[in-house]
């Protein structure tokens, strides 16, 4: 459904998604304004330009339907997967960029061609990119996408490509749109919004324009268990059962291996609760002394999720441009967006490696209950053959325990995200050069408050005197326990501040043969600044079981000064070679320089074959650099494969502190080099007529001294760094992991190359029908990687990847569209596609069970929209997604960038079949 930036101006018209294209012919006497376009300083005019440039219209946004970037990003076939906490409102409820499937933090974000401050929260190894929530959506003229690394113009972060949103420019009329959406079946994740845009004044005649848009936006909840994605793996995968955790409630004896709700059969007590079978599972763990299967019952953690959050969005933007006189132009900008988000995550896991590590014992904290408690199972375990001597295993008349705080409830995240941003600039014509500079101050804010949370000293502290009941419902003293226990309120309140000042100027220079050589000249200084502060001392200190483990106050800041050129040379007729460089220094860890080339052969209009190759780099976060020791877990289950043997000799295989998310501590370094790439692409562009267009690029990455971290989830998953980092699994004295050590280091290579594919055409039937098409696809022919400096590489092209740094790499991705356009009424029909994966046995088996590879089924949704605009003024829009109702296919690994357990929500919208509609009115 989307145009791209293309050679010849008689193509023009073919360039558009399908009946959006005679909105680029030109009329007769019309002259071609120069345009800056994305991926380079130069001005010149649009129709010359080489560069692969994606370019996604207004008119082409409507059809999709969508209502934020990160559902039309999904449409991007280079767009290899979001990396998203927005799915469920769970972690930070971030929405981040990801070309080529290299990360948040080889992407590059811009607004009208300037940076905006990436989002405060931030990690060791973690991203550190713009959260794609705070681009004013209401604002967006069109969006272009660099399918190219372009670091020799934009410095770092732009190794996979550039996606620059353009707001609207010289606007002189008026919008109010409202639109409202929800899932046929009505069990939520419904949609409603509203958006207003008004611009005034002729830059011509009144030598000013000023545009405003306004937008807010309301999501609800939609619960998993509504949907029970999480259930279907038995269908696929024999004996595979839900996504499970060996906290649950219930909860189960630890050195008993039993759960009194998993034997109420016995006549054990009304205090003891039976195992709910929509919630748990049961898992037997051997026999009593007297002979008897004993069970635990397991939690069913998808089961209380959402997959989609409560969510509140709203943003609004202004632009005011004078022209001074004819040569010179100065504009302002402001915008501010705001996203409110609720993430519902399990109820709190309270088990041995859920809480938090002694560095001085080397172990976990112990939920111990004094075995003297009324709630303590004494009759169970007596009828289990167990003696009065061995109910006191310990020697101190305490048991350890497992459980699930549900009487807490969910873990809610109560995440706000805002960006504020000011640009005030100037450009236009002095002594022949066109000249364009800015300030540019953004500044992004982050605020979590926690709800459902519990405060681990004090809950252990009334465990432990026997108040609280983890089998069943406590009485009203235990009720106020569990209300003591709680951790909630604000506990992060961190920012994020950009101020660059840049100027960049270009002219025409000699005449060549094939036409003027043309020069750009730029500069640029930014300083970064993080404040990423805990505002809540236990919260910090890891103190809240099950949370993000400690959180350290992180300070710093850098400064970045820059100067860079570019020089286009049309040699010879149909021939331009281009060169440009970036020289970069950086205030913390040196300097770096990135050079490009490209050349362009155009011998007929029909045809055009492009190359480009150059080097590419990426500065290591203020975190990597500048953090303190920080402590979190695994992002699922592992099975420990050296767990401890039992008395018998065996291992310890239904001891489920031998599969559970283990702790992980997480390392700055102070040396870190940045990554280095180098990029090449080549392409071929072949228009036979102004309503086809045919365009083929390959492209080729390579990425060098990657900044990364080797994760507990890697090494489990992996036996060779099983073997190779078994050194940084530390272990208690009984021999269970206590903890991984997980430094960020500069690791070894990436490698990642592919084709894309784009084919589009439009046709004048009969009776004024017209018709256009368009297929825009990515097929990837390999993305492999180190996972450590001159180590093995794995191919994870087509897989699930590691679990952990690595997500899914599909092979092959496309959209496709059909455009249906008569009088006042168009028809769109849309086909999203993606190309299974394959899981590894591994991986499965740590989350659902059997030790079996697992082929994960394609995805292919069709969309409809129709829209109507034969009433004056008024445009009407009606649309379904996904026709078919097809549900998302099964995953397997439950973390694709959320909490989503059975399908994987950065690919995927949970939401069946979705009607919605839109009703706009313009005015003047």
């Amino acid at each position: 459904m989307f145009k791209k930036s293309r050679i010849g101006v008689a193509a023009l018209a073919a360039l558009g998604a399908g009946l959006a294209a005679p909105q680029f012919a030109l009329a007769q006497g019309q002259t071609l304004e120069r345009v800056t376009v994305t991926g380079s300083s130069i001005k010149r005019l649009e129709s010359e330009t080489a560069l692969p440039v994606t370019v996604i219209t207004r008119d082409q946004i409507e059809k999709t339907g969508a209502t934020n970037v990160e559902e039309l990003l999904k449409r991007v076939s280079a767009s290899a997967a979001a990396i998203s906490d927005t799915t469920q409102g769970a972690g930070y409820a971030t929405s981040n960029a990801n070309l080529r499937g290299l990360g948040a933090n080889s992407t590059l974000v811009l607004l009208n061609g300037r940076r905006l401050a990436n989002h405060p929260f931030g990690s060791i190894g973690g991203n550190a990119a713009v959260d794609l929530n705070s681009i004013p959506f209401a604002a967006l003229e069109r969006v272009e996408i660099l399918r190219d690394g372009a670091s020799a113009v934009y410095g770092t972060d732009a190794v996979a490509g550039v996606i620059n949103f353009i707001t609207k420019r010289d606007y002189r009329s008026g919008e109010v749109s409202v639109r409202y959406g929800n899932t046929e079946s009505n069990i939520g994740g419904a949609e409603k919004g509203a958006s207003i845009a008004i611009g005034f004044g002729d830059l011509l005649s009144d030598k000013f324009n000023v545009l405003i848009t306004g937008n807010v936006q309301k999501n609800t909840r939609l619960r998993a268990i509504e949907q029970q994605f999480y259930n279907r793996g038995a269908q696929e995968i024999p004996g595979a059962g839900p996504p499970t955790s060996g906290g649950g409630f219930p909860g189960r004896l630890a050195e008993f291996g039993v759960s009194p709700g998993a034997h109420t059969n016995l006549g054990i007590g009304s205090q003891f609760e039976k195992c709910d079978p929509t919630f748990t599972t049961l898992r037997g763990t051997g026999k009593s002394p007297n002979g008897t299967d004993t069970f635990i019952c397991r939690f069913i953690y998808a089961a209380t999720l959402d997959n989609l959050p409560d969510q509140e969005k709203g943003d609004i933007y202004g632009r005011a441009t004078f022209n001074v006189s004819k040569d010179h132009q100065l504009f302002a900008e402001a915008s501010f967006a705001r996203n409110h988000s609720i993430g519902r995550i399990a109820p709190t896991p309270i088990f041995w490696g859920a809480t938090s590590l002694d560095p001085v014992k080397g172990d976990y904290a112990h939920p111990m209950m004094p075995i003297t408690s009324k709630y303590f199972p004494r009759d169970l375990l007596l009828k289990l053959g167990y003696t009065e001597a061995e109910l006191n295993p310990n020697g101190n008349g305490l048991v350890e325990v497992a459980l699930r705080a549900i009487p807490r409830g969910n873990r809610i995240n109560d995440n706000t995200n805002t960006q504020t941003r000011f640009v005030f600039g100037a450009n236009g014509v002095l002594g022949g050069w066109d000249y364009d500079t800015a300030v540019n101050i953004s500044r992004a804010k982050g605020s979590l408050s926690y709800l459902g949370y519990v405060h681990e000293g004090r809950f252990l502290d009334a465990l432990g005197k026997g108040l609280i009941n983890p089998f069943g419902p406590s009485d009203a003293a235990g009720e106020a326990a569990w209300a003591a226990s709680a951790l909630d309120g604000l506990m992060r309140e961190s920012t994020s501040t950009t101020t660059e000042f840049d100027f960049k100027a270009s002219r025409e220079l000699t005449p060549m043969a094939g036409g003027n050589m043309a020069l750009a000249l730029g500069a640029s200084a930014r300083k970064e600044k993080a404040e990423d502060r805990p505002v809540n001392a236990d919260y910090s200190a890891g103190k809240h079981i099950g949370g993000e483990g400690t959180v350290p106050t992180t300070i710093a800041s850098r400064t970045i000064t820059a100067l860079y050129g570019e020089l286009s040379m049309p040699f010879a007729k149909g021939w331009e070679a281009g060169i440009s460089a970036r020289y970069d220094k950086y205030s913390d860890f040196g300097n770096t320089f990135n050079p490009r080339a490209t050349l362009r052969f155009q011998p007929s209009k029909e045809l055009v074959l492009r190359a480009a190759a150059g080097t590419g780099f990426r500065a290591p976060t203020l975190w990597d650099v500048n953090s303190p020791v920080s402590t979190t877990n695994t992002a699922n289950s592992l099975k420990d494969p050296d767990c401890p043997l039992g008395p018998d000799g065996k291992p310890q295989t239904a001891d489920p502190r031998c599969d559970i998310q283990y702790n992980v501590r997480q390392f700055a370094s102070p040396t870190l080099k940045p990554e280095k790439s180098r990029q090449f692409s080549a392409g071929v562009v072949f228009e036979p007529g102004r309503s086809v267009s045919i365009a083929v690029d390959y492209w080729n990455i390579l990425k060098k001294d990657q900044i990364s971290t080797i994760g507990g989830d890697a090494i489990f998953s992996d036996p060779k760094l099983y073997a190779k980092y078994k050194s940084r699994i530390k272990r208690n004295a009984q021999g269970f992991v206590s903890y991984i050590e997980s430094p960020v280091d500069n690791l070894g290579d990436l490698k990642t190359s592919g084709i894309d594919v784009d084919l589009r055409g439009s046709l004048n039937l009969q009776d004024g029908f017209k018709l256009g098409a368009s297929f825009v696809g990515t097929y990837v022919l390999e993305w492999k990687r180190q996972a450590d400096k001159g180590g093995e590489y794995t191919s994870y092209v087509g897989t699930a990847g590691d679990g952990s740094a690595v997500q899914p790499q599909p092979r092959w991705q496309h959209t496709a569209a059909l455009d249906f356009q008569r009088g006042a009424w168009t028809f769109t029909v849309e086909n999203q596609f993606v190309r299974g994966w394959t899981e590894s046995a591994t991986l499965v088996e740590n989350n659902v069970g059997p030790f079996v590879e697992h082929r994960v089924k394609d995805s292919s949704r069709f969309n409809i929209a129709m829209g109507y605009k034969g009433i004056k003024n008024l445009n009407v829009r009606f649309g379904i997604k996904n026709i078919t109702a097809e549900e998302p296919p099964f995953t397997a690994v439950s973390s694709y960038g959320s909490h989503a357990a059975g399908y994987a929500a950065s690919f995927s919208d949970p939401r069946g079949r979705f009607l919605y509609g839109s009703l706009s009115y313009q005015f003047k």
